[in-house]
């Protein structure tokens, strides 16, 4: 038998007068389905309004037992109640707010509001959450739009605002996770720290590609040749296999090698030890190459094809002369050149024979060629990857720096200040992460832990 809440008949009778009028609106419709949905958007606006108020409201009377001082620990005593709106996942909604005063203290208290999230904000967790992942997207005075349109009234400022809040809660979850994967000293393992990245729709024996590069973006100051541009990196774990669907995992922000590195690492340790083998693709740069083996023990380093290529072609121009028909030919067929079998050791030494000839166009230029291609040889080995279907390019890093850092923060006449990218560049990596979610699913659990503090201890609730 179920239960019989009076609560509901109230709400049904609130929702009346709303759901008489859209009933109209539907039967005068006359088969134009255009005028119920016209008249659907302000109902299911009303009920949203009424729905989420009733139930904040019941919240409210629930949370309303005895309190006490998180200080010293005396009973709080209930001094005023108004009536107070906040914006949830489904608009605005009113309810009574309690202040309560500890009267050794002399100290005012909200409870309810300090464990939600809305003592200094208007916008509960959640909202925040979806505020978020909507500016990740799109510019915030597109985002303000939508969101209006979903119910969720904010201006431009506010999403800005909002976006740097969350992103201030990403920003603490990964310095966390890097202080506990690279403890320094005797510093004890937190309970706290939680993975970066989940892994459990991983197959255990995937292969991963790995990837770093840097983007830039303008920024507001002034130089010598017009507004400057800063580095902002990103980095990128995905599946070797496009059909996969796994989630990528995106690191990015304004931040240092060192750092953007942390925050890759970090995440790789934390999935489950033997799984998933793991290629370092990337371009030639020393930065990248200095710290792979530090960071990525055991990683097969593939240094891009396409960089590769393009050193073969400038080789072959200052070997035998920029119009020369070999040059071209070279310049044509380099990817398919180093994907045959010993192709780069070939290609190496027949450069080297034209180097020692002393026949060569431009003999500087060549030997620059030939250091490169020399000290990357054990990073070629391009044929035994293609055999088994695992890509030798670098394209899982483009794509990543367009997705993460050009898609949102390069779009026409953005300017954005150090601190701004950096909090974008977090919030929009984990939201394209899939990871954005549970960053503010954490962060609301925290806030109503720490409004534990406010619940009398067993004897104070026996007294």
């Amino acid at each position: 038998m179920s239960v019989r809440y009076p609560e509901v008949d109230h709400l049904l009778e609130a929702l009346r007068p709303t759901l008489e009028c859209f009933v109209v609106a539907a039967k005068r419709s006359k088969g134009d389905i255009g005028l119920v949905e016209d008249a659907g958007v302000p109902a299911c606006a009303a009920m949203h309004r009424a729905l989420m108020s009733a139930g904040l409201e019941l919240c409210a009377q629930e949370a309303r037992r005895e309190h006490v001082c998180p200080s010293c620990r005396a009973r709080l005593a209930r001094q005023s109640e108004r009536a107070r709106t906040v914006v949830t996942v489904l608009g605005e909604a009113t309810y009574n707010s309690v202040r309560w005063r500890c009267g050794k203290c002399q100290e005012d208290y909200y409870p309810l509001e300090e464990g939600n999230g809305i003592h200094a904000n208007q916008f509960t967790t959640k909202a925040q959450g979806v505020i978020a992942a909507f500016s990740a997207e799109l510019p915030y005075t597109h985002a303000a739009r939508l969101l209006g349109q979903v119910g969720i009234p904010v201006s431009a400022r506010e999403a800005d605002r909002t976006a740097q809040e969350v992103s201030q809660w990403r920003k603490a979850e990964e310095e966390a996770a890097i202080r506990e994967a690279f403890p320094e000293g005797d510093d004890p393992a937190s309970e706290d720290v939680v993975p970066l990245h989940d892994w459990s729709g991983w197959d255990t024996e995937e292969v991963v590609v790995a990837s770093v590069d840097a983007g830039k973006v303008r920024s507001p100051e002034h130089g010598e040749d017009g507004l400057r541009w800063f580095d902002c990196r990103v980095g990128v774990i995905a599946s070797a296999d496009e059909r996969s669907r796994a989630r990528k995992l995106y690191a990015a922000g304004v931040i240092d090698a060192d750092a953007l590195f942390d925050h890759l690492a970090a995440a790789w340790r934390a999935r489950q030890p033997g799984c998933l083998k793991m290629l370092f693709i990337s371009d030639g740069a020393d930065w990248i190459w200095r710290r792979v083996p530090l960071y990525f023990d055991g990683a097969t380093e593939v240094v891009d094809i396409y960089h590769v290529g393009e050193h073969v072609a400038g080789a072959a121009a200052a070997c035998w002369g920029p119009d020369s028909q070999q040059a071209k030919d070279w310049r044509t067929h380099a990817r398919d050149m180093l994907l045959a079998e010993n192709g780069p050791k070939r290609i190496r030494r027949k450069l080297l024979r034209g180097f020692l000839s002393g026949e060569a166009c431009d003999p500087v230029e060549l030997r620059k060629h030939i250091r490169y291609l020399f000290r990357h040889r054990r990073r070629m080995p391009y044929q035994a990857l293609a055999q088994q279907g695992l890509p030798v390019g670098s394209g899982v890093i483009e794509s990543a720096v367009k997705q993460v850092n050009t898609a949102r923060l390069r779009l026409p006449g953005m300017k954005w200040t150090r601190p701004g990218a950096d909090g974008m560049l977090r919030l929009r990596s984990a939201h394209l992460s899939g990871t954005l979610t549970q960053t503010v699913a954490r962060r609301h659990a925290s806030l109503m832990q720490l409004a534990q503090r406010y619940i009398p201890n067993q004897q104070q609730l026996a007294a």
